[in-house]
């Protein structure tokens, strides 16, 4: 185990001693924990109802795997459904389970084995003779055939990283294959951002001159994927091949399809020096997967060893055919192992499983550290790094943990943090009092999940336009906030007026300025607090998210304020007018920002696309579109039965500012942060409640400043 996984250790045994005392009382049933598959279909309703009224077993429904890791250990349920991913993941956490059955779906020890195929023409006759051969990799980008630690554990075992700290981990590898082997085809996503990869196959060619595109070397070209790198090699020129067994045996007419290569040219290079022919009974193999298991409580395993062996489909209302219909994905076959055994002892079965995670690290580490506040924050955390490191994420993240946000913000500040995710209200306290800039945004799809700023007035009132709002009471939601912020760009841009909002609207508005005189009550602070400010009649404006406005519109704002008020009709002002055609969003709007905004120090351009590159892979392994067929952790939703731990539930994925620029929907709020950290708003005189802009906007006067706003927003 890596050194600096320590802590991480100490900390998830920790927890996990902590939560048996809140283990269940043992009632005679046996819990089997359930994870949903990938779409809409839906097993559990179907099955556990008949389960639960026809035998002793009752569902729990898992939020991903790794949740049922969680609760086989606290006891909520006793047996489940794990990968061998989950089972390294439980392992390093030190989870005790034992190893009950294999589900296979056909009939070999494993799920599948990799191995070396070379052209015997190319004179390989032993793993020494492999620098400057022509390397045919199935690539990036297989979704769930490969996991990143198995794809590459080929190049991993026989090429050195350089542990150059002037170059990106990713980089460093790809530099070391590029020098060690040959003219070859790894095509694919080399990385998550599509400018990087660009840079990075522009830079290091050869690994993409055996491709049959050299130059986009991408998903679905004829040398790309699991038979295309069979291609590469019997077709292509290719001198070595790392590929799936069952793939290979396919490809030379093994199993009855038609042969592509003639057999007798082509041999298995084995990693201990020799070769064997491609129709040998019993290939080497270099390095292969487990199947997934029914793993279970140590105090339950063998019992449910015996009763998941007997399982079938024979009477479709029967407990057995509901109970396997829950645990396969596909129609499988359960194998019992001769004894149940721990994990350990599971996956030193598979050959080179376990060694393909113990590669050496560098030193120091070049982890991403991301700071938390929170101890179920930092639990959570920690197994988004269990599951990181298990699926090959490199380099992973590292969490720490600290009081508050302050002193993340600090620590960030510093570097001995590197990211840290605030909420919109903090962006620009992030950005302008530690230096920090935004790397990553929490994204939604739906428009109400987003902080959307609109204008609203009481449907009786005479206000059409903005220009009409000067002097009237307006409600905000706080000082600094996107709301206040927004309202301020949309007065510069519709009345030509550069003012501060405390002099713009009423004196007895709630602004929450720091200079301003008349204090508002608390409770009229946040969004709902502004909308109740308008809702009691003491402003005649509010500035507010939709999403309250429309909670309270379908009637889910149920505030105990709200009964004394009763229901009054509102209307939206439309200072832009209507939505573009693309948008589908129901209210017009000032501007949008997203709800969480992951903001780094300022560093190097390898290390922030390091950075980023990391927390990429992770959202494409373990957000809403995860690829394997049921998820293997859970970044956006429910964690040990609470919500929005460090990332809200409804987040969609992480987009850069690239692809936010890119949504149907305009004025996103990045060019109004930037310039209001720039002080390009802040008042340097006040004149009849009007002022000039500090710095360069000074003496150009209100309506270059209208003029320079007004681009700023095309």
């Amino acid at each position: 185990m890596r050194v600096k996984e320590f802590f991480t250790v100490i900390l998830l045994t920790a927890f996990l001693a902590r939560i048996r005392t809140t283990e269940i009382p043992d009632d005679g049933k046996l819990r089997v924990c359930i994870v949903e598959s990938r779409g809409i279909y839906r097993k559990t309703p179907k099955f556990c109802p008949t389960l639960e009224a026809t035998s002793n077993i009752e569902c729990v429904v898992g939020v991903d795997r790794l949740d049922c890791v969680r609760r086989i250990h606290k006891g909520t349920a006793h047996f489940g459904v794990l990968s061998s991913e989950d089972l390294v993941a439980a392992r390093w956490a030190s989870v005790e389970i034992l190893v009950a059955s294999e589900l296979r779906s056909h009939n070999t020890a494993f799920e599948y084995e990799v191995v070396a195929v070379v052209d015997n023409e190319a004179d390989i006759h032993t793993v020494h003779d492999l620098r400057g051969a022509k390397l045919c990799h199935p690539g990036y980008g297989l979704e769930n055939h490969w996991t990143e630690v198995l794809a590459n554990y080929f190049e991993s075992t026989l090429v050195s990283k350089s542990c150059d700290s002037g170059i990106s981990l990713t980089e460093d590898k790809i530099r070391a294959s590029a020098r060690y082997f040959g003219p070859s085809c790894k095509a694919g996503p080399w990385v998550p951002d599509p400018k990087q990869d660009r840079l990075l196959k522009d830079r290091y060619p050869s690994l993409c001159q055996m491709c049959y595109d050299p130059y986009r070397c991408d998903i679905g070209d004829k040398h790309w994927g699991r038979r295309g790198a069979l291609y590469c090699l019997t077709s292509g020129g290719g001198n070595v091949a790392w590929a799936r067994l069952d793939d290979v045996r396919s490809h030379f007419g093994l199993t009855g399809l038609t042969a592509q290569a003639e057999i007798s040219e082509y041999s298995y290079l084995c990693a201990d020096g020799h070769l064997q022919p491609i129709n040998t009974t019993r290939p080497c193999v270099w390095v292969a997967k487990p199947w997934p298991v029914v793993a279970a409580r140590r105090n339950h395993a063998a019992q449910v060893q015996a009763l998941i062996s007997g399982l079938n489909h024979d009477d479709s209302k029967s407990w057995q055919n509901a109970l396997l219909s829950l645990l396969e994905t596909y129609h499988i076959d359960i194998v019992a192992l001769d004894n149940v055994i721990p994990i350990d002892d599971y996956l030193d079965q598979a050959p080179a499983y376990q060694g393909a995670y113990s590669f050496p690290e560098c030193n120091p580490p070049r982890s991403v550290v991301f700071c938390t506040t929170s101890i179920i924050q930092h639990i959570k955390c920690s197994w988004l790094q269990e599951a990181s490191q298990v699926y090959g994420v490199q380099p992973n993240i590292q969490c720490i943990r600290s009081p508050a946000l302050s002193n993340c913000l600090d620590d960030v500040k510093y570097k001995t943090a590197d990211v840290v995710l605030v909420d919109h209200e903090n962006r620009i306290r992030a950005q302008r009092d530690f230096d920090l800039i935004p790397l990553l945004y929490e994204f939604s799809q739906d428009m109400h999940q987003r902080y959307v700023t609109i204008a609203i007035v009481r449907k009786e009132a005479k206000l059409e336009n903005f220009s009409q709002l000067k002097g009237v009471k307006a409600c905000l939601p706080s000082y600094e906030g996107p709301a206040y912020l927004s309202v301020t760009d949309t007065i510069a841009n519709k009345t030509g007026q550069v003012t501060a909002l405390h002099h713009f609207f009423h004196q007895d508005s709630c602004t929450w300025h720091p200079r301003q005189k008349h204090k508002c009550p608390e409770n009229y602070k946040g969004d709902e607090g502004a909308f109740r400010c308008l809702a009691e009649g003491t402003g005649d404006v509010a500035f507010l998210s939709s999403s309250i406005y429309k909670q309270y519109m379908v009637g889910n704002l149920t505030s105990p304020w709200l009964h004394k008020i009763g229901h009054k009709s509102f209307k939206v002002l439309c200072p832009y007018g209507d939505n573009a055609k693309r948008s589908k969003f129901e209210y017009c709007y000032l501007h949008w920002t997203t709800r969480g905004h992951l903001m780094t120090h300022k560093n190097s351009l390898i290390r922030h696309n390091e950075i980023y590159n990391t927390l990429k892979d992770m959202d494409m392994l373990f957000g809403k579109k995860y690829k394997t067929e049921t998820r293997p952790f859970t970044m956006y939703g429910i964690f040990d039965q609470k919500h929005n731990i460090i990332f809200r539930d409804e987040t969609d994925g992480l987009k850069g500012l690239q692809d936010l620029r890119k949504d149907e929907n305009q004025r996103i709020m990045e060019e109004i942060f930037e310039r209001y950290i720039k002080e390009e708003y802040q008042l340097l005189q006040e004149n009849a409640g009007q002022t000039l802009l500090k710095s360069k906007y000074a003496i150009i006067g209100v309506i270059g400043l209208q003029l320079l706003l007004r681009s700023g927003m095309q």
